[in-house]
């Protein structure tokens, strides 16, 4: 008798032989590769201490031209995220659709592409900026890449790792316009470290069974109840309000520093709030809100502390 063979995810993710031919369907393919919302998340993350920490003597051109470097470099690192993990993207449906299981893009294009636009970034910001901020990019580059992806399959440390990796754009801020890390900078880097724990505990127990299908040794995979992944999101939570006050040292005037500390400690007690119910009642109901409120806090907190440094 003979069976039709059903293809291996393997088989499947590593199609490099039968890629779409859609012209249209490719373009949209590449556009995913980049992650975009999360690479301009990334550029606003680089763009803000670049630009306090310069102040009045910030050069626009160096400015404009070290963001198109990040966004590169940004782009290339998801766009490898998406090679390395080709695997246990086919497992898990929230990522099955992606250019590599689904088949629209080969893994050598993805690579080719991450590759391409790797050295495009290091080549301007090299050429624009200065070789601090450079040997940080690769330094980045690579703890997301090689370190921080692989590590998902192999122990649950990989959050802290994926955690220093997404603060280290604001270094690269800091060092592009000014050559040097300040107070502002060493601050926003300590807030996104401790704001990412929240916001990707609630996104790994929304999605802790398909991460478990995919191999993913993510905190709620290995401690299913959900304990540890509530406690870390409170500690953290809470780590973040105190490292957002920290700003208020630079600040010049009374009405600055009440400002600023107002509206941080508005937008910090919510997201721990948000934090402690999801921690005592983890459902995904609880995660969805925390998942929210997180989404609240990057943004608004950095326009706060835009506002209260503009002199």
């Amino acid at each position: 008798m003979n069976k039709t063979a059903v293809p291996s995810p393997l088989e499947t993710a590593d199609s490099a032989a039968m890629p779409t031919t859609d012209p249209q369907s490719r373009r949209q393919a590449y556009v995913e590769l980049t992650k975009m919302r999360i690479s301009v998340m990334v550029l606003f993350t680089f763009a803000v201490p670049a630009i306090l920490e310069a102040g009045s003597e910030l050069s626009v051109m160096v400015l404009l031209s070290s963001m198109v470097g990040m966004l590169l470099l940004a782009c290339s690192g998801n766009a490898m995220n998406m090679f390395i993990e080709r695997y246990t993207d086919f497992l898990m449906p929230r990522t099955s659709t992606r250019p590599l299981p689904a088949g629209r893009l080969s893994a050598t294009e993805v690579a080719t592409f991450g590759a391409v636009t790797f050295g495009a970034s290091l080549a301007i910001l090299l050429a624009c900026t200065n070789w601090q901020t450079t040997v940080c990019g690769i330094a980045n580059w690579i703890l997301y890449v090689f370190i921080y992806t692989p590590l998902k399959r192999h122990h649950w440390i990989n959050t802290e790792v994926g955690a220093i990796a997404g603060a280290m754009p604001v270094l690269m801020g800091s060092l592009a316009t000014t050559g040097s890390v300040g107070v502002i900078g060493w601050s926003l880097f300590a807030v996104l470290i401790f704001w990412q724990f929240p916001h990707f505990m609630a996104i790994a127990w929304k999605y802790r069974d398909q991460y478990k299908a995919g191999g993913l040794q993510m905190l709620t995979v290995v401690d299913p109840s959900g304990l540890r992944a509530g406690r870390k999101s409170v500690i953290t939570a809470a780590l973040l309000i105190i490292a957002s006050l920290v700003p208020v040292i630079l600040l010049p005037s009374l009405w600055h520093i009440v400002f600023f500390s107002l509206v941080t400690l508005a937008l910090g007690w919510p997201y721990l709030k948000a934090s402690i119910v999801f921690a005592r009642n983890r459902n995904d109901q609880t995660a969805r809100s925390l998942m929210l409120s997180s989404l609240l806090y990057l943004p608004l907190y950095m326009l706060a502390l835009v506002i209260a440094c503009w002199n």
